[in-house]
């Protein structure tokens, strides 16, 4: 089972950063974060765009309607000519007709020659299919070895992470394909797969083997893998009743197919997630600290002492007398277990599981169903108190540690008063 990495938390931080920083000063080096931390925040948000290009009556449409798990984009001979359609994830099936120079306009349900007769730069299909939450296909317009349609598609491959060249089997992987190929920039090849698309109109398996054999061999620095697939029997083999042809489609290539686009999706995702974290650590988040606390020493490492912050809270904690803050309490308690049973601990290793905790506690409170509604304001103080624990993270000394005892014990009245069904409850406080 192939996962994608989560970036909900990363884009958290990042979306912060770019809070923190909005009033401050503009600057050279501020600018050039911001705008960095504005792409990181981007990409991660948006899904893996998988392009799917190749020449005329290759099959990518096919292909591309096998893995969306939807039969939406025309295939084989048709009079309807479409530009780019992307097939992204929506709540309601939807398509929206896009120009570069103009705002969209989007028709309910799918409808691509009412979109078509519009004349669009491009096309936009939304369907509600979990898969394309992670991933979202761009099919590009065929591209002809005697034109120059192979120019636009190297112009539309500039918006697609990854790609998928489908090549006809019959006659696979032509001159014409490797000239075009080879104008594509280097790290969209490395993302890349080879798809021999009609792999079953091959006479047998020997004549596939050959053709597998010598793409293999040519592959190296074009794409990441090749993979054979007769896409007419993957969907055939997936739209059984009353349950798909798993067996069939595994032997077909489409189980294969699948699991490729999701690992080159998924190490792409990776990628970019790495490449945010990197920034967070070495640039924005020490940018904050060093503005907002420019006397921070960072020599200074002592241990934190369990026992005094846990009596501290101890001391400052109210009664458990609500659903919500016995289970936050439940939560505190445990980083204190880890506390005691790790006295080694670092503070900042404390203060990120105390980040971790409320960040966990902000989110569960944007419902608002377990709160008075009257304390609409709270969640903002568990928002305000996550980032106040980040920021204590590049502090030394025992005063941050004492601030996050602080700021849990005040979250603690805060959710005691917000949740609290009895008279006796504590009066509403702010952080």
């Amino acid at each position: 089972m192939i996962e994608f990495p989560g970036t909900e938390q990363d884009v958290r931080q990042l979306e912060r950063f770019l809070t923190a920083t909005e009033k401050m000063p503009s600057s050279p080096e501020l600018d050039d974060l911001r705008t960095r931390a504005l792409a990181h925040a981007e990409r991660l948000s948006n899904a893996v765009a998988i392009g799917f290009a190749g020449e005329f009556g290759a099959g990518k449409s096919s292909l591309a309607n096998m893995l969306a798990g939807a039969d939406i984009l025309p295939t084989g001979p048709q009079h309807l000519k479409l530009p780019l359609v992307i097939v992204a994830y929506a709540d309601a099936p939807e398509t929206t007709v896009g120009w570069w120079d103009r705002e969209p306009k989007t028709y309910s349900g799918i409808a691509l020659e009412k979109a078509a007769a519009d004349e669009p730069d491009f096309i936009s299909v939304g369907l509600n299919t979990p898969a394309l939450q992670d991933v979202s296909l761009f099919d590009l317009p065929g591209s002809g070895a005697l034109d120059d349609t192979y120019k636009q598609t190297l112009s539309l491959l500039e918006y697609v992470d990854c790609a998928i060249w489908c090549s006809n089997g019959t006659n696979a992987w032509r001159e014409t394909e490797r000239h075009l190929w080879r104008q594509v920039p280097q790290k969209l090849r490395d993302s890349s797969l080879l798809a021999v698309t009609h792999a079953d109109l091959l006479p047998d398996e020997t004549a596939l083997d050959r053709v597998v054999k010598r793409l293999d061999k040519e592959k190296t620095g074009m794409f990441h893998a090749v993979v054979p697939i007769g896409t007419p029997v993957a969907v055939r083999a997936m739209s059984q009743e009353p349950e798909p042809d798993f067996d069939l489609w595994e032997s077909c290539g489409g189980q294969n197919l699948a699991e490729q686009v999701l690992r080159i999706a998924s190490k792409h995702r990776l990628e970019d997630l790495e490449a945010a974290r990197k920034d967070l650590a070495d640039h924005f988040l020490p940018y904050l600290a060093k503005h907002q606390d420019p006397e921070a020493s960072e020599n200074e490492q002592p241990k934190a002492d369990g026992s005094v912050i846990e009596a501290s809270l101890s001391s400052t904690l109210p009664p458990l007398n609500n659903p919500i803050l016995e289970d936050w309490l439940a939560a505190v308690a445990s980083i204190y277990e880890d506390l005691r049973e790790a006295s080694d601990m670092e503070p900042a290793a404390f203060l990120q599981s105390c980040q971790e905790v409320v960040e966990d506690f902000a989110e569960r409170l944007e419902s608002g169903d377990e709160i008075d509604p009257d304390a609409d304001w709270i969640p903002g103080e568990f928002e305000k108190a996550t980032d106040l624990l980040l920021l204590l993270q590049f502090e030394s000394g025992k005063a941050p540690l004492k601030d996050a005892v602080s700021i849990l014990a005040q979250l603690s009245d805060n959710l005691a008063w917000a949740g609290s069904t009895v008279a006796s409850a504590p009066p509403k406080t702010g952080t």
